[in-house]
């Protein structure tokens, strides 16, 4: 963009640009900025100027966001998140007296494996602090771009290029089936099985099934495909399927169901997982302290 254009960049139509890609309504858009909805078709119209692209198009009765519309998404966010950022008064965090909420975007994995150890911490250290848990879906960047969470647990992978991160869990892979029924102790016999497949799992990089292509093996026989870890457990924990999973969530699984849980019968690279946050909030002392908290948390130091 022309340093002209820069110039006279009116910051209220960006923020509008952000609700409208949301809501892909002018007349939501408006309810939601508290203006009238002649005043943000005039704003839409100075966007279109300024971007050179028509950014929505009428479809049904609503607006769909062209190409470059969508493409800015990500990059608005980030944008108007450094804005907020340099505009909120840096202030020191005292834990033991001040309020605050912090949002985790995660799959039930790390919740699993971490959140219980964190509430723990936090009722002994921060009585004013509270949690909200948030399902990793779709583009999880934007919500972080955006705001919307302060950490976002998520393979190495998932890390855009604005974020710091560090290594968080890498654990193994296990076998779980419901007591009773016969682990697998052979590749043969581990694709002999019907399997619960987890959607979740492409995100850490299908790494049983990119195992399994690499030691000679046939795909899965998928019986059942569930959205989360949790769901193939308790799948797994009522009928004859085999789930392959990471052991901390087998593990914590088998106290409360009946579950048995084995070796593997093909080398699998562990899962890993990062803690991953925007790099502007390096140096905010209340996301320092939450940072320090989960390695603690996790007992990583």
């Amino acid at each position: 963009m022309h340093e002209e254009k820069l110039f006279g960049l009116d910051l209220d139509l960006l923020v509008a640009l952000d609700v409208m890609l949301e809501t892909g309504s002018v007349s939501r858009t408006a309810a939601r900025l508290h203006r009238s909805q002649p005043a943000v078709s005039r704003m839409l119209g100075r966007l279109r100027d300024l971007f050179g692209d028509p950014l929505f198009v009428p479809q049904g009765r609503g607006l769909t966001p062209t190409p470059r519309a969508l493409a800015m998404r990500g990059p608005l966010k980030l944008t108007l998140g450094d804005v907020r950022q340099l505009v909120s008064p840096p202030s020191a965090f005292d834990a033991a007296n001040d309020a605050a909420h912090f949002r985790f975007l995660s799959s039930d994995y790390a919740a699993a494996t971490l959140i219980g150890a964190v509430v723990s911490k936090l009722q002994q250290r921060a009585p004013h602090v509270t949690l909200s848990l948030l399902p990793v879906r779709g583009n999880p960047e934007n919500v972080l771009a955006g705001g919307g969470a302060d950490l976002l647990f998520a393979p190495q992978s998932l890390c855009p290029a604005w974020c710091a991160s560090e290594p968080f869990i890498d654990d193994p892979w296990v076998c779980v089936r419901r007591k009773g029924e016969p682990l697998p102790a052979t590749l043969a016999a581990y694709l002999a099985l019907d399997h619960v497949g987890v959607e979740i799992e492409s995100a850490f990089g299908s790494g049983v099934d990119a195992s399994l292509l690499l030691s000679g093996g046939t795909p899965r026989r998928i019986k059942l495909t569930v959205s989360d870890f949790t769901a193939a457990l308790f799948v797994v924990a009522t009928s004859p399927l085999l789930a392959t999973l990471p052991r901390p969530l087998a593990n914590a699984a088998a106290k409360l169901l009946p579950l048995e849980v084995g070796a593997v019968p093909i080398s699998i690279p562990d899962s890993s997982i990062s803690m991953i946050w925007p790099r502007r909030l390096d140096n905010e002392s209340a996301h320092l302290w939450l940072r320090q908290l989960v390695r603690e948390s996790a007992s990583i130091t």
